[in-house]
């Protein structure tokens, strides 16, 4: 499951404050904001020190679900995005067609509230809030440091037991196997791309690196701890986990399956 670019922006548009959001950099933050909820999109976002951003978005056109409109403050042009009927039918459709194959109701609700009330702030407000919870500041890489052993150790903890996960569904090979996998992203984290860092914003960064780490720790470990043992395990988290964190990195990130060198990443 992955959001088409229409279909992240109707969904954006839907959740904000009377159904527009009134610039292109705003915009860009709010679409960020699913990587945190692990919602994968066509969006492809890199890192600058006003944090995640999308080249893309600079050649967005009005279409038939949302418009574009021009205005001035202080004699700057800015842009708003308003949603269009089709664009809220499309933002319905993928929420049932898709966000509630990986989400349940309280979490899409969740979601619709806080777009909702990130849209009430300003570009700036969004992005302190994001470095705030990703530790991207410099002054912040300490932090970072941390984050990265403390997710590590879990993960050496978790796949020791790997072997007691069985094999019987589907669910149970996807959630061993987010188990490996998330194990050796984490240790390449650790061993490679975040052992030397520097004292400035890393601006050829993949913005994945950060959103990963954060899911890693906020979201799929204490998961992964609280179902290793259970007989039964949560269908709808395990794939939600597994088709952001495997699946739809692909060409985003070079820790993915369909990288042709990512032996070399993989450190035993």
């Amino acid at each position: 499951m992955i959001l088409s670019q229409d279909e992240a922006i109707c969904l954006i548009l839907d959740s904000s404050e009377n159904s527009k959001v009134t610039s292109l950099t705003k915009l860009n933050k709010l679409l960020a904001r699913l990587n945190l909820h692990l919602i994968p999109t066509e969006f492809e976002f890199s890192l600058n020190k006003f944090g995640s951003y999308c080249q893309e978005l600079k050649l967005l056109e009005e279409n038939d679900k949302f418009a574009i409109e021009k205005y001035k403050i202080d004699d700057r042009v800015h842009q708003k995005y308003i949603l269009k009927d089709k664009g809220l039918q499309l933002a319905k459709d993928a929420e049932e067609n898709k966000l509630k194959k990986i989400m349940n109701d309280n979490e899409i609700s969740s979601l619709k509230n806080e777009i909702l009330e990130l849209s009430k702030l300003g570009a700036s407000e969004i992005s302190d809030n994001e470095h705030r919870r990703l530790f991207i500041d410099t002054s912040e890489k300490f932090l970072l440091i941390q984050r990265v052993n403390s997710t590590y150790v879990d993960l050496i903890d978790l796949y020791a037991e790997i072997d007691s996960v069985g094999e019987t569904t589907l669910t149970d090979i996807k959630f061993k196997a987010l188990i490996e996998y998330c194990y050796y992203l984490c240790k390449y984290f650790k061993e490679k791309r975040f052992k030397n860092l520097s004292d400035d914003y890393d601006y050829n960064a993949y913005m994945f690196d950060y959103y990963l780490l954060f899911a890693l720790e906020k979201q799929v470990i204490p998961f992964l701890k609280g179902n290793i043992r259970s007989e039964e395990r949560d269908e709808k988290i395990t794939f939600r986990y597994y088709n952001y964190i495997i699946d739809s990195v692909k060409d985003k990130h070079p820790f993915s399956l369909e990288n042709p060198d990512l032996k070399e990443l993989v450190i035993a």
